[in-house]
């Protein structure tokens, strides 16, 4: 049975997103306006920041390069984005009573997306939002007589102790409502004190309160209708609305950059684990697609009654992209990344001790003394903490560079082949099937992510030529350096070493 055709079923509907502002949201965002025109309104729970207000934030996210080939084609297409003030940590979403009663009255389709990302913050902080937001989020959904489905934006990294991630739902260790109760009631300190012991087998905060979010979402499972999406790590667009869009410097983003910069020259992982990775653009296509089989109850994603409906999305069916192929794959692209301030040189390893003595020798080194002629010009030094910040990262990361999670993924190719055929070129998940108009190449997904970093995160742009002719010279740089380094060892430790050899073999 075919799905019905999706600007169709859209057309005229109220749609609710939170997380708008985020990567996935804008992305989301610009899809729905550009592929289901007659959408009759889209919502963005937005909270007001630095002064500005949520309706100015609309303004400033659809200002963006993403939105320029849809706003060149159709200018007033943006007209249709509302802001609701709120703010997904605060009980009822923070919303005002007048905000509540327009979603209330008007929404039809839900996408939960808002969540901090950072593996790091505090236990209290990432329950609030991530999991006591999403109970938010279902109790207001609770109220919406217009509901259709309720689509709850996931990871694929909940689960991480089960041998192969099933597209099914899991319990936590945790019961969430106790651990929203405890966030509420107990103090900071308290729970920083316990973090490491309730994560238990969780290697971060942010996969705890996650997994915590999905068992919300499945015990309002017969109140409303409900799903799980699960993307894997999100990187950059394939084709849509630009190749290459990002705007941050997370996941895979940050390695790459720093590698091409000659910033990151050490990480500590498993060259034989592949990178789980979805292309954004084919996320948000399964995004709307997977909402509207499920508010149409499409065959392809039904499941036991007694369960959530859960769907997986990622690449490495297609491409297993591991962490040494995109070692080895780097080189090729360095000519596309600008103002390098040191010669790339890139390694990855499992050996810890090789990892920390490769950190301190190579990068805290050289970031000691480019920030000791900072310092001496009068500039303030920046190498040094960038390299701290770098260590941290790399340790938060490792869990997931040191291991690989086999996922199961069904479900998405069923709603691919239910589309109806001239919806797959705008919404189709098979990227292998040529009417999706999807195609995935690893170096020219690499390198269109290294330029759109620059060009959309750094704001920096460079040529080819320009590119080229700077890494030559920092070669030239380097093995002066090198040579000048010899030389200093030598005349400091070197000789006094050879000469204590020389004497104990003789």
């Amino acid at each position: 049975m075919s799905l019905p055709i999706i600007k169709e079923e859209l057309a005229g509907k109220h749609v609710f997103v939170t997380g708008g502002s985020g990567f996935m949201g804008k992305v989301l965002v610009e899809k729905l306006l550009r592929s289901c025109p007659d959408v009759e309104c889209i919502y963005l729970l937005l909270r007001p920041k630095r002064g500005v207000s949520a309706q100015d934030r609309v303004e400033q996210i659809v200002q963006t390069p993403l939105f320029g080939p849809l706003l060149s084609e159709r200018p007033s297409a943006t007209a249709k984005l509302r802001a609701v003030a709120g703010d997904c940590s605060q009980l009822r979403l923070g919303l005002s009573a007048d905000d509540e009663a327009l979603l209330v009255d008007n929404v039809s389709y839900v996408f939960h997306a808002a969540a901090t990302v950072r593996f790091d913050d505090p236990l209290q902080s990432a329950i609030l939002l991530n999991t006591r937001g999403t109970r938010e989020v279902v109790e207001l959904c609770k109220r919406m007589p217009r509901l259709q489905v309720l689509q709850y934006v996931s990871t694929t990294y909940c689960f991480t102790k089960e041998p192969v991630l099933k597209e099914r739902a899991y319990r936590a260790h945790l019961d969430w409502r106790t651990m929203i109760r405890i966030a509420e009631t107990e103090d900071k300190g308290v729970l920083d004190a316990v973090t490491h012991k309730v994560l238990d087998y969780q290697p971060n905060t942010y996969t705890l309160t996650k997994a915590l979010a999905e068992n919300v979402i499945n015990d309002a499972r017969n109140d409303i209708p409900v799903m799980i999406y699960r993307p894997a790590v999100v990187i950059s667009s394939l084709q849509e609305p630009i190749p290459g869009w990002l705007d941050n410097m997370n996941g895979p983003f940050g390695i790459w950059i720093g590698a091409c910069k000659g910033v990151l020259r050490f990480s500590w992982g498993d060259p034989k684990v592949a990178l789980s990775y979805t292309p954004v653009d084919w996320a948000i296509r399964a995004m709307i697609i997977l909402a509207v089989a499920k508010a149409t109850r499409a065959p392809a994603l039904e499941t036991n009654a007694e369960e959530v409906d859960v769907v997986h999305l990622e690449g490495s069916g297609y491409d297993r992209s591991t962490y040494g192929l995109q070692r080895d794959t780097l080189p090729s692209v360095l000519k596309y990344a600008p103002n390098a301030i040191r010669y790339p040189r890139y390694h990855i390893g499992r050996c810890y001790v090789y990892y920390w003595l490769g950190t301190m020798l190579s990068q805290v080194s050289y970031g000691l003394a480019i920030d000791c002629i900072l310092r001496l010009s009068g500039q303030k030094p920046r190498l040094t903490g960038m390299y701290r910040k770098i260590f941290y990262t790399n340790q938060a990361l490792a869990y997931f560079m040191m291991n690989e999670f086999p996922i199961e993924t069904q479900k998405a190719n069923k709603v691919h082949n239910a589309l109806r055929h001239q919806d797959k070129s705008s919404f189709g998940l098979d990227i292998t099937d040529p009417s999706s108009g999807l195609h995935y190449d690893r170096e020219t997904c690499m390198r269109e992510t290294i330029q759109g970093a620059f060009q959309y995160v750094l704001k920096e742009t460079g040529t080819t030529e320009k590119n080229l002719k700077r890494l030559q010279r920092l070669y030239v740089l380097e093995v002066v350096m090198n040579i000048l380094w010899c030389f200093v060892m030598y005349f400091t430790v070197g000789r006094f070493l050879i000469r204590k050899i020389y004497y104990l073999l003789m």
